[in-house]
């Protein structure tokens, strides 16, 4: 059992291994190209190039063995004349059986992309192939130039070319993607990019280093959607200049990049985005215009968000969401006639949260309000507003901290501007704690909900109906004696007044007559 796992184990390490060099096969560094034939075998080529190939076969001799072109593989391989001074070429490898009719063999690339021909025609000397006829042969060359990312096409025929004697294939040129080959290109070679901010004067400082040699460098700053969109903010940092320049920005967006590349044709770019974890920024474009009644938000980057109406009731930090006002967009969304309340708000959701913005609540006044007047037994409701409008009123049971149901509900239209009034009739059973009232306009799309609830405050206490009238007379009584005391206080005032002048005038008399004593004389 154990060697049958070690066994299972290593057959999948060498799949694995197989298929890595099947779709990433090692590409060959060379400092030159040329041809190279089998040993023994002594040749010279000689090079052609044309847009088109079109040469006639001759028929196949019998004497012809019935397989002369036995392989044909294709290699990319780099150049270098020195480091990250490179080109791409391609390696052909040829293998055929050797036989005194052939003379030779011609190899050809043609590009996919422009139909260019190059080719090489090999031809061999009779005095050395000859004694290596019926024997395997092989033939390199790779002096074929290539671009990245193309398809080329490589054919093998003989000199003469027989027909129905030649291989084909195709095969695709790499990219930067190649480590090899993003090591070696100057057109791969992207550099390396570092910044700072400075948020106070709202400039980013760019150091460039590791970039290609004798080639100037571009720096720039874009909003990266599909491709980065170009702000106008650019510098070109030539050869001789220092490796930092300094780029003003207007506004922090996730999608604000910094993008670096050299001055190459199709040359590799860099990007580095310094403010992508600043999404809350992307929830400030909220517009509303009061012609039209249209609220609408674009965003300013590319994000996948879910966005919908919703109403705050100002006593916590929920919003409840606006029936059908739900949308999932990746560009702008659009509301029309929509009450520009202050309550009301619009909530983001992404996979990472969600955010609140209500773009009216402060510098708005609402165009129209509700309040409510609670008796026993009535609840009086007042709608204002500077409009005419329609509104509708819900009485309804609060089940959980966001959701009440309806129980009763009532249509008002106002027809003038100033106050409508209605009132309801409640019941001692139905007033209760969880008793809410909402009201909205229904004349328009979007409505935020004014909700008002605990309007039954002698009920919400938790007493029970069958202790009302005895608490009510207890309270009836006490404010009966209260009154009678002060009815008896006051006539006690009225009743005391006279005793108490005769008293000041009996006491002001006996001081005249001590005064008068006092002030005769003895002599």
């Amino acid at each position: 059992m154990r060697w049958k796992n070690c066994s299972s184990r290593l057959s999948c390490l060498l799949t694995i291994l197989g298929l890595n060099m099947f779709c990433c096969p090692a590409i060959e560094d060379i400092t030159k190209c040329g041809l190279r034939c089998s040993q023994g075998l002594q040749c010279k080529s000689k090079n052609i190039t044309f847009s088109e190939q079109s040469r006639p076969c001759r028929k196949r001799s019998s004497s012809l063995p019935s397989k002369i072109v036995e392989d044909l593989k294709i290699f990319t391989v780099v150049k270098c004349m020195k480091e990250r001074q490179c080109s791409i070429h391609l390696k052909v490898k040829g293998t055929l059986i050797l036989d005194e009719h052939i003379r030779g063999v011609e190899m050809c690339s043609i590009s996919m992309s422009t139909l260019q021909y190059q080719c090489a025609v090999v031809k061999f000397k009779k005095d050395a192939y000859t004694k290596l006829t019926a024997h395997p042969v092989e033939i390199d060359y790779d002096c074929f130039s290539a671009e990245m990312r193309e398809y080329t096409y490589v054919t093998l025929k003989t000199i003469p070319y027989y027909c129905d004697v030649h291989l084909k294939q195709e095969h695709l040129v790499g990219d930067c993607t190649n480590r090899e080959i993003g090591r070696h290109m100057p057109t791969c070679i992207a550099g390396k990019l570092d910044y700072a901010i400075n948020k106070k004067q709202k400039t980013l400082s760019v150091q460039v280093s590791d970039s290609v040699e004798d080639h100037a460098y571009n720096v720039r700053l874009c909003h990266k959607w599909f491709t980065c969109e170009d702000l106008g903010i650019n510098a070109l940092i030539k050869v001789q200049d220092s490796k930092e320049v300094t780029l003003p920005y207007s506004q922090i967006l996730p999608c604000l990049c910094i993008e670096g590349w050299s001055a190459l044709p199709d040359a590799r770019r860099v990007q580095l985005c310094p403010f992508k974890n600043y999404t809350a920024e992307l929830w400030n474009g909220i517009t509303y215009d009061h012609g039209t009644q249209e609220l609408a938000w674009e965003p300013a980057c590319p994000v996948e968000v879910g966005v919908n109406l919703c109403w705050t009731t100002g006593s916590n930090d929920h919003c409840t969401d606006l029936q059908d006002s739900f949308h999932r967009v990746r560009q702008k969304v659009r509301y029309s006639r929509v009450d520009p309340h202050p309550s009301l708000c619009v909530k983001f959701t992404t996979d990472e949260g969600f955010w609140v913005r209500c773009p009216f609540a402060s510098g708005y006044l609402p165009v129209w309000n509700m309040s409510t007047d609670g008796q026993l037994g009535k609840l009086q409701l007042t709608f204002m507003t500077q409009d005419k409008a329609d509104f509708k009123m819900v009485l309804c049971n609060k089940t959980t901290p966001h959701k009440c149901e309806s129980l009763k509900e009532l249509h008002v239209t106002a027809n003038t501007i100033g106050a409508v009034s209605r009132v309801l009739n409640l019941s001692l059973e139905e007033c209760d704690s969880n008793l809410c009232v909402q009201g909205w306009r229904t004349d328009i799309e979007y409505s935020v909900r004014i909700q008002f609830c605990n309007m039954c405050k002698l009920n919400s206490t938790g007493t029970s109906s069958r202790y009302i009238w005895p608490i009510a007379i207890t309270v009836i009584l006490l404010i009966l004696m209260t009154v009678i005391l002060c009815i008896g206080y006051m006539i006690c005032r009225v009743l005391h007044q006279p005793y108490r002048k005769v008293f000041l005038h009996s006491t002001q008399s006996s001081r005249r007559m001590s005064v008068e004593v006092d002030g005769i004389s003895p002599f």
